[in-house]
């Protein structure tokens, strides 16, 4: 009876010992599992948070991104200087997101066509419209308009110390418009920019300009032109003449055979044309017998055109004489073609009809430190239309080939 005693006591012992055993590593597993399912559920919550703020941060970025701030700019100079200051506005809105007000082109103080010229007479915004956001100027003159003859513009932001010699400008950019909506434009604040600063600086200043009138010095921003650079590219991949000056350029080149001046009447197949600026007259580049050295450069470098067209309006008869002597190809000039179509175009749209005609030509040849040269160098390269040389001012170098790896917007 005592070791059945003893020999259940044992057996109770050793299942209490088991339970309890069974029951500790039980605890001990749950406690383990649950320490790891609170790390994996914490871990989650906290990246669903992080998720959820990123795409706060994201959703506030893009909303204060996308806010609509108007910025129309101070454009100086003549038209292709104006167009550059154009692209570098629009370098800042795409920066920015800012909405670009496209301004009209104003008149050059050298030239006889007065009053304001419609951007969109000459380019083409639908292009445009798919790299940069903007509005046309009568737009916003409705947005920002409080009555029939009033508008009020948000923040005049200037760089006060660098363009106070410069007001014309200013004055060039509003008179002409408040002339031709019959308004007047005003200001509900005014705004200075240091003389070297940052683009932090003026997004900094004009975060609480629901409309921006902005004149800054025309050299500012030269990195955007002085190397190749996505936001440049992108413009410029972009920027084209309406249809109608694109069909006009097309017909105007099928002409100039008819017009070419040549030393012997042999027959000639008038297939592949080149185009060459040449600046002298208002502002000498270098000279007549310098350009003619860099087309002939070209000719003994078997680069093959059969007729040539010089864009240059300032050619007189001493210098049609020594290209006549000088170039063994038949070739044509600005003159001519302005002879055969003043009938239809003022001097204003021939500027720009001839810049056509040198994008549709197989070859441009640019003349160096021109925005007129650099303005069609920038579209043939960005947009693949034939080959780009640029003439060089220094004595016995070659003219280079321009590619996208080397091209340049050039300074004036």
């Amino acid at each position: 009876m005592v070791k059945r005693t003893v020999w259940h006591r044992f057996l109770f012992t050793t299942y209490i010992g088991l339970v309890m055993l069974t029951i500790t590593l039980y605890l001990n597993n749950r406690t383990q599992f649950l320490r790891f399912h609170w790390q994996e559920t914490h871990n989650r919550v906290k990246q669903i948070f992080d998720s959820s703020q990123i795409l706060a941060n994201s959703t506030s970025t893009i909303s204060s991104r996308t806010s609509t701030q108007y910025l129309w700019c101070v454009n100086h100079y003549g038209p292709n200087n104006q167009l550059r200051d154009f692209i570098k506005c629009g370098i800042i809105a795409m920066l920015s997101s800012y909405t670009l007000v496209i301004p009209p082109f104003y008149p050059h103080y050298g030239h006889s066509v007065r009053g304001i010229q419609w951007f969109d007479h000459f380019f083409d915004l639908k292009q445009l419209r798919q790299v940069i956001n903007f509005i046309t100027l009568d737009e916003f003159i409705e947005k920002v308009k409080i009555n029939q003859k009033k508008v009020m513009i948000d923040c005049y932001i200037q760089q006060f110390e660098l363009v106070r010699g410069r007001m014309w400008y200013s004055k060039n950019a509003l008179i002409p418009v408040q002339n031709y909506f019959k308004i007047n434009i005003d200001f509900h604040r005014s705004m200075n920019l240091t003389n070297n600063f940052q683009l932090s600086e003026l997004f900094s200043k004009s975060k609480n300009c629901s409309s921006i009138f902005l004149h800054i010095h025309y050299t500012m921003f030269r990195q955007f032109f002085s190397n190749p650079n996505n936001y440049t590219k992108k413009i410029f991949e972009f920027l084209r003449r309406t249809p109608l000056l694109q069909r006009m350029a097309s017909q105007s080149i099928s002409q100039l055979p008819k017009l070419a001046i040549r030393k012997n009447r042999s027959q000639i197949n008038f297939q592949f044309l080149a185009v060459v600026h040449m600046r002298i007259g208002d502002h000498v580049v270098m000279s007549l017998s310098m350009y003619i050295k860099q087309i002939l450069y070209l000719i003994n470098d078997k680069v093959h055109f059969t007729h040539l067209h010089i864009m240059c309006p300032y050619l007189n008869s001493t210098d049609m004489k020594q290209l006549t002597n000088s170039l063994s190809i038949p070739f044509t000039t600005s003159h001519q073609l302005l002879n055969h179509l003043d009938f239809v175009l003022d001097r204003y749209l021939f500027d720009v009809l001839e810049q056509e005609i040198a994008y549709q030509a197989p070859i441009f040849i640019a003349s160096p430190w021109t925005t007129y040269s650099a303005t069609i160098l920038m579209q043939k390269v960005y947009q693949q239309k034939g080959t780009v040389y640029v003439l060089s001012t220094v004595k016995d170098k070659h003219p280079s080939l321009v590619t996208q790896q080397n091209a340049k917007y050039f300074d004036k």
